[in-house]
């Protein structure tokens, strides 16, 4: 959600619509609506980045030929505790949605696919290697060879994070991994202006969400694990806005086939 312009002209460039939307199968809409930020050499905190927070926007999903309008939700469980969502649809397997979403004069659309479920055959807890007082989590995915497949990791701490946050690096396109290969489901982010502890303590308990996601989703966590990969290069950091699937706004819209997996970091 924080899609960042940054130019050393002071004077403000013309606001972006920015999206981030899913929906997941069996389960209601989530769509989070802001404006662009253009960055200055002042800091900028939370509060600054609330004021972009769309409270009136009219947001609506169609699928199967109806619309579905949705509504602003507060939810203290996310960093930006406003989004918009229905009761009145769930999303399928399968199925195709368009998004909608028109605020302060902007409009943006994008459309996505729910496609088939993925699964995981093992986990593996191991210390690591450079903190032997963390542990790493590793899940091998089941390979589908005649089928091009992408999948991400979302993970949850159970009684630390409010919500799932998107696993570092926690990415996988069945053409570029090996299929014996073990895929890392690392922590997330909780707040992107924090800093991250990608790893797990001894106890904890962890649930690992598997969603299965289309080539646009994809190419979309690509680029965001890139900014959160070399962001914080001290000599030459690298930042850029993500490529999305949203005609008229910087963001995406993803359906995902999900499946969790429930863990506890033991020796």
């Amino acid at each position: 959600m924080f899609m960042l312009s940054c130019v050393p002209d002071p004077k403000p460039s013309r606001d972006m619509l920015v999206v981030e939307g899913w929906i997941e199968d069996n389960d209601y809409p989530i769509v989070f609506v802001t404006s662009s930020i253009t960055s200055t050499f002042r800091e900028q905190g939370l509060t600054d980045i609330m004021d972009h927070l769309a409270l009136d926007a009219e947001v609506k999903i169609t699928y199967a030929g109806k619309s579905y309008q949705l509504f602003p939700k507060l939810d203290p469980n996310y960093l930006m505790t406003i989004y918009y969502t229905t009761k009145n649809l769930k999303g399928k397997v399968g199925g195709t949605y368009r998004l909608d979403v028109n605020w302060r004069g902007l409009h943006a659309s994008g459309t996505t696919t729910i496609p088939e479920h993925g699964s995981i055959d093992s986990i593996a807890v191991e210390r690591n290697k450079s903190i032997d007082t963390l542990y790493v989590v590793k899940a091998h995915i089941v390979p589908t060879p005649s089928e091009h497949r992408y999948y991400r990791f979302f993970t949850q701490v159970i009684d630390q994070d409010k919500a799932y946050t998107a696993s570092v690096n926690g990415l996988y396109d069945s053409e570029l991994v090996r299929e014996e290969d073990m895929i890392f489901a690392n922590r997330g982010y909780s707040n992107p202006l924090d800093s991250v502890q990608a790893y797990y303590q001894l106890g904890d308990s962890v649930h690992v969400k598997l969603a299965s996601m289309d080539s646009d989703s994809y190419r979309f966590w690509s680029k965001y694990n890139e900014n959160i990969v070399f962001g914080s290069l001290a000599v030459m950091p690298y930042s850029t806005n993500l490529e999305g699937n949203l005609d008229g706004a910087l963001g995406y819209f993803a359906g995902y086939a999900t499946d969790v997996y429930k863990i506890r970091v033991r020796e």
